[in-house]
């Protein structure tokens, strides 16, 4: 609903279409919300950007008019019900919808089409074991999925050279794996009634985990993990190379296409063997390289990483970055972000804030990869190996607030760099704050904080354009650091979900919503 159409003495609920959000199903979210909202009056409900409670998505947040100019947000998180969902109309209207008079058709259609679009988005960004999640148990249902299921290993390695005709036609060009699924699913009576037909189904998801990895996964390249840089106590940088010509480029170009300025991120699949996030034998994180997009086009890729103890994938790249060389999986390069709009996905913005006048970035922990990033495009030529039109570089003063804990400060040497350019090249203006240090142990213990020797103060003591503050963000710093800003403003959030969410807090109240993106780190 345009905002021409809101009546603002309305409850406005916004459901979250950022990345994850998407790829938990809250696209079906807002279509539940808007068909309850039906069964009750006065209710708008729209899409919105990340509301940095990604780990806890499907998110949306409800809005009511309140005192004077301020409104009164509530966000509810895990919305991965119908009954969730009627919550959140209930808590946006005070009227508890009557889900028994939802017409029973309609909530098992919305049901299908909330796994439906969270495997379309999966597939769409190449996750596929997220896509494969819970699909032997729809199978069991929907017989009529079982082409797409195959489809999708066939896409995940697992089978060679899949279709998507009948079943029984597909027999003869499957690998061991799929014909074993294949006997399982294709039974003259697919509703399973015996119990050992239903533990035979139960069992397809350990079949795929138990297989080693394919030889070919699709939109996905081999690289070698060379070496690892320690950066702090708890981060460290992994130097990749590949020769693999399936690896792509951030800007695809030539045969009269033009480049597209991007920020981007690739996807790694860490190789623990079964796991709960699907039926394959890996999980799916993504990574921001804080190297160009020209190094990967060379076949180079740093990332930076943080290693976390309960952390499945950084324990798994943890334990392997001990053995070098070892390979590793990457996805093709996908867009996280816009230039010069820094908004997010495929979401259209026009007017003002399309080319900001000045951009505020608001980066905590690992979410500082986006600084390297962003701040590439003022040099497209050399950073990223495409020519832009000039209005598409970036050049507008850059400011930022980076917050680390004390003995995890990362990119130290590239941020004094970044300083020193000064505003045409680097950043007009830093500010540095530091929190108390890490609770939980080192993963590499011998590494002494700071940069070269030196502490945070003194690597930056003699840039007049940084200051070091020993604080936790607070809405006096982010006031102070959105008053210098020309505007129109573009205000770019990203770090773990706290800081985001707590960030996103403290902007509402001297910035538009529309100017602020949120990412996850």
């Amino acid at each position: 609903m345009s905002d021409m159409s809101i009546d603002p003495s309305e409850p406005e609920i916004r459901v979250c279409h950022a990345r994850t959000c998407r790829g938990r199903g809250s696209e079906i979210v807002l279509a539940e919300i808007e068909e309850l909202g039906n069964l009750v009056d006065g209710l708008t409900v729209s899409e919105t950007g990340c509301l940095g409670y990604c780990s806890q998505g499907p998110n949306a947040v409800v809005i009511k008019s309140g005192e004077g100019e301020s409104d009164e947000e509530r966000v509810h998180v895990r919305i991965n019900s119908l009954e969730a969902s009627a919550r959140v109309v209930e808590d946006a209207t005070g009227k508890k919808p009557a889900l028994e008079e939802a017409p029973q058709e309609a909530t098992e259609r919305l049901a299908c089409l909330r796994n439906l679009r969270a495997r379309e988005h999966n597939r769409s960004v190449f996750r596929w074991n997220a896509a494969l999640r819970g699909m032997e148990q729809e199978v069991r249902r929907m017989p009529g999925l079982i082409p797409d299921f195959l489809e999708l290993l066939d896409l995940a390695g697992f089978s060679e050279g899949v279709g998507v005709a009948n079943g029984k036609s597909l027999l003869p060009r499957i690998s061991f794996l799929v014909s074993e699924i294949l006997f399982l699913l294709c039974t003259k009576d697919l509703s399973f009634p015996s119990c050992q037909q239903e533990e035979q189904v139960s069992e397809i998801p350990s079949l795929c985990a138990k297989r080693a990895m394919p030889e070919t996964i699709s939109q996905y390249s081999q690289w070698s993990l060379e070496g690892v840089t320690p950066v702090s106590k708890f981060t460290a940088i992994y130097h990749l190379k590949s020769t693999d010509p399936k690896r792509g480029t951030p800007h695809p170009r030539g045969k009269g296409r033009v480049a597209v300025p991007i920020t981007w991120h690739t996807t790694m699949l860490a190789e623990v063997g079964a796991n709960d996030e699907g039926p394959l034998p890996w999980i799916e994180r993504d990574y921001t390289p804080v190297s160009t997009a020209k190094m990967w086009e060379q076949g180079r890729c740093d990332m930076l990483v943080k290693i976390y103890h309960n952390g499945k994938a950084t324990s798994w790249l943890r334990t392997h970055g001990n053995t070098l060389p070892t390979k590793v999986w990457l996805s093709k390069p996908m867009k996280t972000l816009q230039v010069p709009s820094l908004i997010a996905g495929d979401d259209g913005e026009t007017g003002a804030f399309h080319s900001p006048a000045s951009v505020l970035l608001l980066l905590a922990g690992t979410g500082v990869v986006a600084l390297p990033q962003i701040l590439q495009h003022r040099d497209p030529v050399n950073n990223l190996g495409i020519s832009t039109a000039r209005q598409n570089q970036l050049r507008v003063p850059i400011d930022a607030l980076l917050s680390f804990r004390e003995d995890d400060v990362l990119l130290l040497d590239k941020i004094a760099e970044y300083c020193r350019e000064g505003e045409q090249r680097g950043l007009r203006h830093c500010t540095l704050l530091l929190t108390g240090p890490n609770t939980g142990g080192p993963q590499f213990d011998y590494v002494t904080p700071g940069c070269n020797g030196q502490t945070v103060e003194e690597t930056v003591q003699n840039i007049g354009s940084a200051e070091v503050l020993r604080s936790r963000i607070c809405s006096e710093i982010v006031a102070k650091a959105v008053e210098r800003m020309p505007q129109p403003c573009r205000v770019v959030v990203s770090g773990p979900e706290g800081f985001n969410s707590a960030a996103r807090d403290m902007l509402r109240a001297v910035v538009e919503k529309q100017q602020i993106t949120v990412l996850a780190a």
